[in-house]
């Protein structure tokens, strides 16, 4: 028996002109800016040249390396690194090495890197150590004498390059006239949306940003450096090896040597999950739990810096910086935060563009900072 058809006008016979099924609400996938580094920085102040420095201050260093091989308990000359902070009558005491106690006490700077030595000083007596091992640096002084040569420090000059970020907008008049489902005025929408990828793309250079080779020119376009880039210059290492806290205390010591005060790491999302099974052996439910899974948001070091656990989509996955979050700043060039500017209307159209221009101030980056990548 054949189906049955009917004869009346049925909605399926003419389609053309029926209103869509279509919700009033938009569907979207964005990330909100409440994860991410921005976020946690936040901007302020001003810039006021396209290079923005800001001087930087240190104390004199208050150890020296050991740059010597088969340094026996008996030898005389020490060849160091620097001898720049070492004086007749310092007193030198390895503090890397495990079980060493000898003191020795300088006699003559012989030149840049050697000095000669009295092995055993006081109640110490005379033993062999390794090179590359670290000693501290006791300046006794003796009575009466004259001041040493000045130690005045020379401060530095460290600069990053404001970036620009520009989008543009073109909605033609047809377009913003016609009812669109889930978007009330559509230029008025993709401004906000451009406005919405004009702030991540500043995040992302916050953390991936290299800064160009010269403020800009005909054939250079100017960028900015980011944390990444810059957390390079001091502390950092490259060992393959699993995040675990064994690591991140090690890190945090590194800027504690250094006299800075870490109280933050940023880690993408591969290293969060891993940072959340810290500690994951000695952990209990309850028997009525409900939940399970388990996140942690702040990590307390051995030495008991209390580090916020920061999470940033655009860290690359191998990547862990641990650093003083008062050491960044987010600054706009004068005039030049991001706003929506409407340009000039030509033809049937609207146009506008989402302009702002940015750099980032990443303060003793040497000492404040401790980059580790390679990270399994």
């Amino acid at each position: 028996m054949a189906l049955a058809a009917t004869t009346p006008l049925a909605s399926y016979d003419q389609s053309a002109g029926e209103f869509l099924d279509l919700s009033n609400e938009l569907a979207e996938i964005i990330r909100r800016d409440n994860v991410s580094f921005l976020s946690r920085v936040g901007i302020s102040g001003e810039a006021t040249e396209t290079t923005h420095s800001w001087m930087e201050d240190s104390l004199n260093a208050n150890t020296v390396t050991l740059d010597e091989s088969g340094f026996d308990s008996s030898e005389t000359d020490m060849t160091l690194v620097s001898t720049s902070n070492v004086r007749v009558g310092s007193l030198l005491r390895n503090t890397s090495e495990a079980g060493k106690t000898e003191v020795v006490q300088v006699t003559l700077v012989d030149s840049a890197t050697v000095c000669t030595i009295v092995r055993g000083y006081g109640s110490t007596t005379g033993e062999a150590h390794s090179t590359g091992s670290t000693w501290a640096v006791i300046n006794p002084s003796q009575e009466g004498q004259d001041p040493p040569s000045d130690a005045s420090k020379v401060r530095t000059k460290v600069s990053n390059y404001t970036q620009i970020f520009q989008y543009g907008i073109n909605v033609s008049h047809t377009m913003r006239s016609v009812l669109q489902a889930g978007v009330a005025d559509e230029f008025t929408f993709q401004v906000a949306r451009r406005l919405m990828e004009a702030m991540r793309e500043l995040d992302m250079a916050l953390v991936l940003g290299i800064k160009s080779a010269s403020a800009g020119s005909d054939t250079v376009y100017r960028s900015m450096g980011g944390i990444v880039e810059f957390s390079a210059n001091g502390n950092s290492t490259t060992t393959s090896e699993a995040l675990a806290l064994s690591v991140v205390n090690q890190m945090a010591k590194d800027i504690w040597d250094d006299g800075g005060t870490p109280n933050f790491i940023l880690v993408g999302g591969k290293q969060k999950r891993t940072i959340s099974t810290f500690d994951q052996s000695a952990r209990r439910s309850v028997y009525d739990a409900t939940v399970a899974g388990y996140v942690v948001d702040r990590i307390i070091t051995d030495l008991g810096f209390v580090l916020d656990v920061i999470v940033d989509p655009w860290m690359p996955d191998d990547t862990a910086i641990v650093g003083d979050l008062n050491k960044v700043r987010v600054l706009p060039l004068r005039g030049s935060a991001m706003r929506a500017e409407d340009l000039a209307k030509t033809g049937a159209s609207f146009k506008a563009q989402i302009y702002g221009e940015y750099t980032a101030e990443f303060r003793n980056a040497s000492q404040a900072f401790c980059r580790h990548n390679n990270l399994t």
